[in-house]
């Protein structure tokens, strides 16, 4: 037996198919904007300094209490980062060779882009 179409049913696949095409369109348009809000998360979750981490200059040893880490990203792409506890140099006084109190035998630096005064081991 052969069944013919009626018009009511055909009527409601447009409506399902409508549906659909707006069901998509409404998809996409949130996946363009969760993207772009995600790619500034995800710089911000893989910087060095959003960790507590110290980016060393190219030529400059991590400062006391840290080790290098790769993993992390520093704002300048040449420097290295540094996780771990650093001591800073807050207050204090220097001695003639650059020593200073807070630091024992090691030296005060300046690390990252905020210029703070790390202990560093001396160099012999």
């Amino acid at each position: 037996m052969f069944f013919p179409f009626s018009r009511k049913a055909s009527a409601n696949l447009w409506w399902i198919i409508i549906g659909a095409v707006i069901a998509l369109i409404v998809v996409i348009i949130l996946l363009v904007i969760f993207t772009e809000k995600t790619s500034t998360l995800d710089r911000g979750l893989n910087a060095c300094e959003g960790k507590g981490g110290v980016c060393a200059g190219v030529s400059q040893p991590c400062p006391t209490g840290t080790l290098l880490n790769n993993a992390f990203e520093c704002s300048d792409s040449a420097a290295s980062c540094c996780l771990g506890v650093p001591k800073r140099c807050a207050g204090g006084t220097r001695d003639s060779e650059g020593v200073h109190s807070i630091c024992g035998k090691d030296v005060c630096q300046q690390y990252g882009s905020k210029k703070i005064e790390y202990c560093q081991p001396k160099s012999k």
